[in-house]
């Protein structure tokens, strides 16, 4: 399969429905970078299934947009593995991180390697996830959350 074929098969599965399990953690993730590149947020939101919910806002350092949308998302797989989550649906309106979780390395961004070798190996910690794209539109909690930690002043900044 070329490249671009595994592309075009990752951008299709990324937008697939997947059917949970009552027992199914549930995770949206966002990062910011303010400007691009600039300064990063973080935000994840995990919702479990007996009514648990977990918010994560912070700073995450210097970087462009794709690294802080796989720093939310690896942020988001840590809290799970602490947790001991052992189905998770990953939601995300990052169409490259998304779509790279779901390629071959070869096939994978470029740039980002780093952080998907990390994300694979929080992703083999755990049971079963599944990963998939959503509209920026449904994925508020999460931007809400890393906007908010972008916005953040550390004290060497005041």
């Amino acid at each position: 399969m070329s490249i671009k074929q595994e592309r075009a098969r990752a951008e299709k599965l990324a937008r697939q429905a997947v059917p949970a399990s009552p027992a199914a953690w549930h995770a949206w993730f966002d990062g910011s970078a303010h400007p691009n590149p600039g300064r990063i947020g973080i935000g994840v939101l995990l919702s479990g299934p007996s009514g648990e919910r977990v918010e994560i806002s912070r700073r995450a350092g210097h970087g462009s947009s794709g690294d802080a949308e796989y720093l939310a998302l690896i942020a988001a797989l840590e809290k799970a593995v602490e947790l001991g989550v052992g189905e998770l649906l990953l939601y995300g309106d990052s169409q490259v991180v998304v779509q790279d979780l779901l390629v071959s390395p070869a096939a994978g961004a470029k740039g980002l390697e780093q952080h998907r070798a990390r994300a694979a190996q929080l992703i083999a910690a755990l049971a079963q996830v599944h990963v998939r794209w959503i509209p920026r539109h449904k994925n508020g909690e999460a931007d809400r959350l890393s906007q908010q930690a972008a916005r953040e002043m550390v004290p060497s900044e005041a």
